[in-house]
């Protein structure tokens, strides 16, 4: 009767052991996603308060793959394997209208206002330049915090980046007028 409990309990304490092993082709993630506050990553160039009709500006992101944005050093290239970052602009009212040209990165399928922002192995970069002929007049208001989203796997190496443009004003907008 002893040796039977013996057997029992072994068998119990190898299975335990052996459910606790991680399973070495997946990845070990603990749910938690990093995310990261770094300012004045997007610009728009020239910056001005009033623009002429038809003058041309420059939207701009850059984000470089390797960082310590949250908190250790990181390659988000390598950790995520993705090669576009989506961008969740809140800044519709600027392409609304107007002449836009991706000449680097793209318009992400599927949402207005969604950008993707394309690694540059060449540069080691995520990049996502605009091109955008003013060509709609009048006042803008663009509200200037956005959000950069780095996702892997379904369950890991989710890395999000809040940003603004840099030049916002206490209000946390960009404003300038076209005439």
């Amino acid at each position: 009767m002893g040796t039977k409990y013996f057997k029992i309990f072994f068998a119990v304490l190898i299975l335990s052991v052996l459910q606790s092993c991680p399973n070495t082709g997946e990845e070990v993630c603990d749910g938690k996603e990093a995310s990261a506050n770094i300012p004045n990553l997007i610009t728009i160039t020239p910056l001005k308060q009033v623009y002429s009709q038809g003058e041309e500006i420059t939207y701009q992101l850059i984000i470089p793959s390797e960082n310590n944005y949250f908190g250790d050093p990181v390659n988000l290239y390598q950790k995520t394997g993705t090669t576009d970052g989506w961008y969740i602009a809140s800044t519709t009212q600027l392409f609304d209208g107007n002449n836009v040209t991706y000449v680097k990165g793209s318009k992400r399928n599927g949402a207005e206002n969604w950008h993707n922002v394309t690694y540059n192995s060449a540069s080691g970069n995520y990049e996502l330049e605009i091109k955008v002929k003013l060509n709609k007049t009048g006042n803008y208001s663009l509200f200037a915090d956005d959000r950069v989203d780095f996702l892997g796997s379904d369950k890991c190496n989710r890395n999000f980046i809040y940003t603004n443009i840099q030049g916002k004003n206490a209000d946390n907008k960009i404003e300038f007028k076209v005439q």
